[in-house]
C-alpha cells in the first residue's frame, strides 16, 4: 500500500513538471522556456553561484544527490536523507576578479520532517569609483556586497520519497542601490528501489519581479540621476536528474550523476559527473556541463573520515571559467552519528 502511494505521488509529480514544461504561458511565471533568448535578464545572479565543493567538483549534477549539508542550497528534499540527525555545514568561493563568497548551513532532521537554516555572503572588496571626468579614479570607493538569508523545511512522505521547501530573503547592493526581494525553492527526491538509485527534481529561487532602489550617488552637475528602475525577473532555474552507485570492487565504487538544468535566462544544458570512491574514505571526482561557449569541466576530490560518532567530510573542486580563469571551492561537512535505533527513512538510507 505504501509503495502504491508512493508511485502515485511520484507519478502525479512527474505529470505536473511536464504539464508546466508543456503550458508556455503560464510557465513563463517560473521557468521562461527559449532561456537563451533571454540571456542577461534576470536580476540576483550572484543566487546561482553554487555551494558545495563536491557539487561543483561533479558537474553540479546534484538535484538527485543533495543528501548532505548543501541540500538546503540544491535540493530540500535532501535533507531527509543526510547521515547524521544534525549537520553543519560551511562552503568557501574564491570567485573571479578578487570576489569570495561564504555560505553556512545548519539542520536537524527527525522521523518525518527536518528544518533547516543558511546563510550565504558574496564579498566583492573595495571598487575604485570612477566617472567621465576622472577616468583613473575619484579616490573614493564603493562595495558590491550581497548576502541571502533562509530557512527550509523538509517531509519524508514514505521511506523513498520525501519533498522539501525553502524560502530566502536576499539583498543586492551596489554602491548606494539595493535589491530586496524573498524567494523559495522546491525539491522532490524518490529513491527508485534499484540499489541506491534515486532521481530528484529543484526549481530554485522563483518569486515575483526583483526592482532595485535606493538613492543615487552625487552626480556632476549637468546630470539628471533616474527617478526610477526597471524590474527584473529572478534568477529561476529547474533541474531534474538521477544518480546511481555500482559497487566495482569490494570497497570500491563508482558514482554516476546527471542532471538537465533548465534555467530561465540562458539555454538548456546537461550536467554529468562521476566519483570514485574508495573504502568510503577518499573520493575522486570529474563532472562536465555542456552548451557552455567556455569552461563546463570540473574536478576535485575529498576526504571523509570518522571519529568519536562524528562523520567529517573535507571536499575541494576546481572549476573551469574559461576566459575568467579557474575557481577554487572548499567545504567542510559535518555529521554527529549517535548511535540510536535507525527509523524507516535510515534503514533505506543505509541500503
Amino acid at each position: 500500500m505504501v509503495r502504491m502511494r508512493a508511485r502515485r505521488l511520484f507519478a502525479a509529480g512527474v505529470a505536473a513538471v511536464l504539464l508546466w514544461g508543456a503550458a508556455p504561458a503560464w510557465a513563463g511565471d517560473v521557468i521562461r522556456l527559449f532561456g537563451d533568448e533571454n540571456a542577461g535578464t534576470s536580476s540576483a545572479q550572484f543566487l546561482r553561484i553554487p555551494v558545495g565543493a563536491r557539487a561543483v567538483a561533479l558537474g553540479q549534477a546534484y538535484s538527485a544527490l543533495a543528501t548532505d549539508g548543501s541540500a538546503i542550497f540544491w535540493n530540500p528534499a535532501g535533507l531527509m536523507r543526510t547521515p547524521g540527525r544534525k549537520n553543519f555545514f560551511v562552503s568557501h568561493v574564491a570567485w573571479t576578479a578578487d570576489i569570495n563568497m561564504d555560505y553556512a548551513a545548519y539542520h536537524r532532521r527527525g522521523q518525518n520532517f527536518a528544518q533547516g537554516i543558511m546563510f550565504g555572503a558574496l564579498r566583492s572588496g573595495d571598487i575604485l569609483r570612477t566617472d567621465e571626468l576622472h577616468q583613473e579614479g575619484t579616490g573614493q570607493y564603493f562595495n558590491a556586497n550581497q548576502f541571502f538569508v533562509g530557512g527550509s523545511l523538509a517531509r519524508a512522505m514514505t521511506d523513498r520519497f520525501s519533498i522539501g521547501a525553502s524560502v530566502k530573503f536576499f539583498q543586492e547592493n551596489l554602491d548606494a542601490y539595493q535589491t530586496r526581494a524573498l524567494l523559495a525553492d522546491l525539491g522532490i527526491l524518490y529513491y527508485v528501489g534499484v540499489g541506491d538509485m534515486r532521481i530528484g527534481f529543484t526549481v530554485r529561487n522563483f518569486g515575483g519581479d526583483v526592482h532595485p532602489g535606493g538613492q543615487p550617488p552625487a552626480t556632476p552637475q549637468g546630470y539628471v540621476p533616474a527617478a526610477d528602475f526597471q524590474s527584473f525577473p529572478a534568477p529561476t532555474v529547474g533541474a531534474f536528474g538521477a544518480a546511481k552507485t555500482w559497487e566495482l570492487l569490494p570497497k570500491v565504487t563508482l558514482l554516476t550523476t546527471a542532471d538537465f538544468n533548465h534555467p530561465s535566462d540562458y539555454s538548456e544544458s546537461f550536467r554529468l559527473g562521476s566519483e570514485l570512491g574508495l573504502r568510503k574514505q577518499l573520493f575522486l571526482r570529474v563532472g562536465f556541463e555542456t552548451n557552455r561557449p567556455e569552461g563546463g569541466l570540473a574536478a576535485g576530490f575529498g576526504v571523509q573520515v570518522e571519529r568519536r560518532q562524528m562523520q567529517i567530510r573535507i571536499d575541494y573542486a576546481y572549476g573551469d571559467m574559461g576566459g575568467f580563469g579557474a575557481v577554487h571551492h572548499v567545504s567542510v561537512d559535518v555529521s554527529p552519528l549517535w548511535r540510536r535505533p535507525n527509523t524507516a527513512v535510515d534503514d533505506w538510507r543505509l541500503r
